[in-house]
């Protein structure tokens, strides 16, 4: 094999790394502390049925638009959250919206590597959720950079924006 080959195949297995090129220091911001307001309601007496629906993909994308309602509401004018997913293999994609889409199952629906959209179907064990600020373009539309970057959610009875 000939060093060009062996270049392109260590080229094509490096994972895409979205986390080092955008996370950027939010000057003054502290993530919200886990207050009695940001977090899920747990019954103190439930079901069997009840417990196990706790466990839903539809609780963890709840969990986490309360965790990125709570950053938006803490920073500063110019920047806003967002949430990147991190898949086995370390595969990283930046979302745009999450749905349920079965009791464990998420779609994701994005942006990897270089602005490639992206749509995949996941189980609720095999990703991990971060969610960070992005500082807005100062020069550009308010209002269309806000637009670009919205974060959505989706369950079977309602939607929401953040």
């Amino acid at each position: 094999m000939s060093d060009t080959d062996k270049k392109n195949i260590q080229d094509y297995q490096l994972p895409v790394s979205y986390l080092p090129r955008r996370m950027v220091q939010v000057p003054g911001f502290r993530p919200p502390k886990i207050a009695k307001a940001n977090r899920l309601k747990h019954p103190a007496v439930c079901s069997r049925e009840d417990e196990n629906e706790f466990r839903s993909a539809g609780v963890l994308l709840e969990a986490l638009a309360i965790e990125a309602r709570a950053w938006s509401e803490k920073l500063p004018p110019s920047f806003r959250p967002a949430i990147v997913a991190i898949l086995h293999g370390g595969v990283q994609v930046q979302v745009r919206t999450l749905a349920q889409v079965s009791f464990d199952g998420i779609r994701i629906e994005g942006t990897m590597g270089e602005e490639i959209p992206c749509s995949l179907l996941a189980h609720q064990d095999t990703i991990q959720l971060i969610c960070h600020a992005v500082e807005l373009d100062e020069h550009a539309d308010e209002e269309e950079e806000r637009a670009k970057n919205p974060i959505g959610f989706i369950w079977a009875d309602h939607d929401e924006e953040i």
